[in-house]
C-alpha cells in the first residue's frame, strides 16, 4: 500500500496541477480543448477528426471496473474438487439439480474440453473478466441456497464464464498474432488517442486494452487518464504526449477477493497534425520512447447492448443470473 501511495504521488508531481476527475480543462472561449469531431466533406462524405490542445487533462469514467482472479486455463479451479471444498462448476451442477430438477455436467464438460494442462501460461479468463468488470456490478458478498454456499470467487468465476465467447465488443487496431506479417506499432498511437477522448473524455466511458503489443494477450480495463500535451519546440506539425491510464488489475491473492486492485500504465507518443488557432487537428502518430516497445497492441470498446455467452455449452446464462441473485 505505501509503495501504491508513492507512485501516486510521483505521478502528481509530474503533471503538476490537474483538473478534477471526471472534468475537461477548457480553454479560454469555454470549449472543449480535447474531442473527436464528425467533419462533412464537399462530397457528402463524413469522417472523424481529433481535435485536441496544448496543456494537462484528466477524466475519469462513471463505472470503476472491479478485479478478480483470471482463472488460466492451465488451473483446474473451475471444476476440481479442493480440500473437501466443491468447485464453482460441481456447485453450479448441484444448483441445477437440486433446485431446478435438471441436469447439467458444466463441471465435466470444462475438465473434459477446456481445461488445458499444455496451455500457454497467459491463456485464460483475462479478456472475460475486463469486459464482466465494465458491464456488471461485481459479486461481493455469498450467495446461499439451503446447504449450498456460492463464495464470492465462486460467483465471479461463474459470471466471468458467461462472458468468454462474446463477439460484439467493437475492437480499434488489429491482434498481433506472431505472424510475419503483424504491424508491431499497432494499434498507433493517434487511434488510441482517438479513443481514450471519444470514450472516456467524451462519454466518460471506460474501456479495455490489451497491455501486450506481443502475442500475449493481457486485457485490463481502463477507467482514468491523466494526459499531458506539449508542442514540439522546433516542429510545428508536432506535439509531445505522455499519458498515464489508471485500470484495474486481476492480480489478486484470493479467489475471494472484493473492490479494485488498481495500477498504471504511462505511454509517450508523438502526434502530426495541423493547427488552427489554439487547435490541432491530428493526422498521424508515432510511439516513442519505451512506448515503442511497450504500448498496446489493441483496444476494445464496451459493447452497448452485449449478447453474453460461454464455451462451455452446459453453462446457461440466465441460471447464473438466478445464482447471482439477478432476479431478485
Amino acid at each position: 500500500m505505501a509503495s501504491r501511495i508513492h507512485h501516486a504521488a510521483l505521478l502528481l508531481m509530474l503533471f503538476g496541477t490537474l483538473v478534477g476527475c471526471g472534468d475537461d480543462a477548457p480553454d479560454e472561449d469555454g470549449d472543449m480543448a480535447i474531442s473527436v469531431e464528425e467533419v462533412t466533406e464537399r462530397r457528402g462524405s463524413t469522417r472523424k477528426n481529433l481535435v485536441i490542445s496544448e496543456g494537462e487533462f484528466s477524466a475519469e469514467a462513471t463505472i470503476k471496473p472491479w478485479s478478480s482472479w483470471w482463472f488460466p486455463t492451465v488451473d483446474d479451479f473451475l471444476f476440481a474438487e479442493k480440500n473437501g471444498e466443491l468447485s464453482p462448476l460441481q456447485k453450479y451442477d448441484l444448483y441445477n439439480s437440486t433446485l431446478l430438477h435438471k441436469t447439467t455436467r458444466a463441471a465435466a464438460y470444462e475438465r473434459e474440453k477446456i481445461y488445458d494442462a499444455r496451455a500457454d501460461s497467459w491463456s485464460g479468463l483475462c479478456f472475460a473478466w475486463a469486459l464482466a468488470s465494465i458491464m456488471e456490478p461485481e459479486p461481493t458478498k455469498p450467495m446461499v441456497y439451503g446447504s449450498l454456499r456460492f463464495k464470492v470467487g465462486d460467483l465471479k468465476a461463474l459470471l466471468l464464464k458467461t462472458y468468454e465467447a462474446v463477439t460484439d465488443a467493437p475492437t480499434i487496431g488489429d491482434r498481433n498474432d506472431g505472424e510475419w506479417d503483424d504491424a508491431y506499432a499497432d494499434i498507433l498511437p493517434h487511434r488510441f488517442h482517438r479513443v481514450l477522448v471519444a470514450e472516456l473524455f467524451q462519454k466518460k466511458r471506460p474501456f479495455i486494452i490489451d497491455r501486450d503489443a506481443g502475442h500475449e494477450v493481457w486485457n485490463l480495463p481502463v477507467y482514468k487518464a491523466i494526459t499531458k500535451i506539449t508542442r514540439d519546440a522546433r516542429a510545428r506539425d508536432t506535439v509531445h504526449v505522455r499519458t498515464v491510464l489508471f485500470v484495474a488489475t486481476p492480480d489478486v491473492k484470493t479467489y475471494d477477493y472484493v473492490g479494485s486492485d488498481v495500477t498504471t500504465r504511462e505511454y509517450t507518443y508523438d502526434l502530426s497534425g495541423v493547427w488552427e488557432g489554439r487547435r490541432f487537428v491530428v493526422r498521424g502518430g508515432a510511439w516513442t520512447g519505451n512506448s515503442r516497445a511497450d504500448h498496446p497492441d489493441f483496444v476494445v470498446l464496451r459493447p452497448d447492448p452485449v449478447k453474453r455467452a460461454s464455451f462451455n455449452p452446459e453453462i446457461d446464462v440466465a441460471t447464473v443470473d438466478g445464482i447471482l441473485g439477478k432476479d431478485r
